[in-house]
């Protein structure tokens, strides 16, 4: 089974792949915040561990497009056809214009 990385307020999550409900951050906090990516995806609920870990192909360009916007709250990012954003009938699988489109919308800078 594969962990799906989705970004959500700000943060680089997947969701249990064995469908406890839990999810886990995606990224350790070091020292000095920096943040070390996980290349490992353990459930800390059930204990369900992968190292397979299915990122976006433009990850960079979302991160980027995303953190322009003030509110981390407001940092949603999901991929096509995820469980959450089709249960909740939120945007799945934008793509880099489609984000900064949304941006301009709610007059956020572009770039």
């Amino acid at each position: 089974m594969i962990a799906r990385a989705y970004m959500y307020s700000g943060m680089w999550v997947a969701d249990c792949p064995r469908g406890c409900n839990n999810t886990e951050l995606l990224f350790d906090k070091r020292p000095a915040q920096l943040e070390v990516e996980k290349h490992e995806y353990h459930c800390s609920y059930c204990g369900y561990e992968t190292t397979k870990i299915e990122w976006p192909a433009n990850r960079t360009g979302i991160e980027t497009v995303l953190n322009l916007r003030p509110i981390p709250h407001n940092r949603n990012w999901y991929p096509s056809d995820h469980d959450i954003a089709v249960r909740f009938r939120v945007p799945h699988g934008q793509t880099i214009d489609q984000l900064r489109e949304e941006n301009a919308e709610h007059d956020v800078p572009t770039s």
